[in-house]
């Protein structure tokens, strides 16, 4: 009895807006970090809000106890209004906030299968980008989370133990290119489309930028050089110009073409 009393105590908390707008929240004290984010978010009218005490809760385990966080009845916590980020493959979409959960929606093929495994892995969501069919998301710790149709770039296993500390992902239609922290480059998805990038592997080195056809990758490094694969006639074949590609400083691309700002 004395344990069920101590269960459906209730403490209350006051989250406030740099705005100034501020609202007193009433939850048991054996509430989770979650039931006090929904609670917020509910009754400010905002779908993403990340909570800030004396360290930082957003990227916190939201199923971990306030008192495990350190939130005590009467304290007062600063919310912040998050801008919602959204990316559409072919026949799904994925809507986050940086830092935050991800909601997924569209084709199950697209979505993932296992959509529940997949949903609980991404959290700290900072970056998304897609193929036609697939997607992979830029984790806070630089990790890196795919789903979707494999055939199209989902099935990152071959590479899985050397995505730590991605900057960067870009994507032809079936293939992910993803810049690391040293400025190498990991490519996955279809071979034939950008996914393996075995013939310039040696030269993907201090890699500033990648910029992508509908099926060839462009890389620009840190000295003006570029270096190509993929669909040779879509761009990915640079070797009739490769002597002028020196010193660029932007590339753009077309569905089959690339074009170098020097």
């Amino acid at each position: 009895e004395n344990r069920d009393s101590a269960l459906e105590k209730m403490v209350q908390v006051q989250v406030v807006l740099p705005s100034g707008k501020s609202s007193t929240l009433e939850l048991p004290q054996c509430s989770k970090i979650g039931d006090l984010k929904i609670l917020a978010q509910k009754s400010f009218g905002q779908g993403f809000l990340k909570l800030v005490k004396v360290a930082d809760l957003a990227g916190a385990d939201l199923a971990a106890s306030l008192e495990a966080a350190g939130i005590r009845d009467g304290d007062s916590l600063t919310a912040v209004v998050c801008q919602a980020k959204v990316r559409a493959s072919r026949n799904a979409f994925a809507l986050w906030c940086s830092g935050d959960r991800m909601i997924t929606w569209g084709d199950p093929k697209e979505v993932g299968e296992n959509s529940a495994v997949i949903q609980d892995q991404l959290k700290g969501v900072e970056h998304v980008q897609t193929t036609r069919s697939a997607f992979a998301a830029i984790l806070a710790d630089g990790s890196v989370i795919t789903w979707g149709q494999p055939n199209y770039g989902s099935d990152s296993s071959g590479v899985q133990d050397q995505l730590k500390g991605v900057q960067q992902i870009q994507a032809t239609e079936a293939a992910f290119a993803a810049i690391l922290k040293d400025g190498s480059v990991i490519t996955w998805g279809n071979p034939d489309l950008g996914g393996d990038s075995s013939r310039v592997q040696h030269q993907l080195r201090n890699v500033q930028k990648v910029q992508a056809t509908e099926t060839a990758f462009a890389a620009i490094r840190s000295d003006g050089s570029v270096i190509t694969w993929g669909k040779q006639n879509a761009g990915g074949d640079s070797s009739a110009v490769q002597d002028q590609l020196k010193s660029v400083q932007q590339i753009q691309a077309t569905l089959s073409a690339f074009a170098a700002i020097l």
